[in-house]
C-alpha cells in the first residue's frame, strides 16, 4: 500500500499522534499507559501497513489501539473500564463554590450513569463524546454499520437524559 497514496509514516505520526493519544486516554485513563499504546500502536501500524485497504487511516488506527489496549487488559486480567479516574466533560469557569460544587456532583452523577450502560454503549458514547469520532469512525473502530453506532449512540443519550432527571 505504500507509495504514491500512502503518505509516509513519519508524516502519519505527526497528524495522528495527538488525537491517537486522546482516543487511548478514553479508553485507559492513565498518560504513561496511554503513550505506550500509542507507541505500539504506530509500531503495529508501520509493520502491518501493508493490510491497510485504503479508506479512514484514523479508524484503523484506532482499531489498532483498541486492540492493543484489550490485549493489555487481557494480560492484566482487569476488563473493567472505569469512567471516575477521570474528567471528561469541560470546566466551567464559575466564580461561586456553590456552583463549582453542584457542577462537580452533576459530572459525578453523569460518570456513574454512563457507567450503568452496556459496554457497546459506553463505547460508542466514550468515541462519540470525548474522542469526536464520527458515526463512520466509530462503526469502523467498533467492526459495525455506521447506522448501527449512530442508534446505539442516540438510544444510550436518551437513557442518560432519563437517568439524570430520574435522579434529580
Amino acid at each position: 500500500m505504500r507509495g504514491e497514496h500512502m503518505p509516509d509514516m513519519e508524516e502519519i505520526y505527526r497528524k495522528y499522534c495527538i488525537p491517537l493519544k486522546k482516543f487511548v486516554l478514553t479508553l485507559c485513563h492513565n498518560d504513561v499507559l496511554a503513550d505506550d499504546i500509542v507507541s505500539e500502536t504506530f509500531y503495529k501500524a508501520i509493520v502491518n501497513i501493508d493490510s491497510f485497504r485504503g479508506g479512514n487511516l484514523y479508524a484503523w488506527l484506532c482499531t489498532i489501539a483498541k486492540n492493543t489496549y484489550f490485549n493489555y487488559l487481557k494480560k492484566k486480567e482487569n476488563m473493567n473500564i472505569s469512567l471516575d479516574d477521570r474528567e471528561y466533560l469541560e470546566v466551567n469557569t464559575s466564580s461561586s463554590t456553590e456552583e463549582k460544587f453542584i457542577e462537580r456532583e452533576e459530572k459525578r452523577e453523569l460518570r456513574e450513569c454512563i457507567e450503568s450502560l452496556s459496554e457497546a454503549e459506553k463505547e460508542v458514547v466514550k468515541l462519540r463524546t470525548y474522542s469526536g469520532l464520527s458515526f463512520k469512525e466509530i462503526g469502523t473502530v467498533l467492526h459495525k454499520s455506521e447506522n448501527w453506532a449512530r442508534v446505539i449512540y442516540y438510544r444510550s443519550k436518551e437513557k442518560l437524559k432519563g437517568m439524570m432527571d430520574y435522579e434529580k
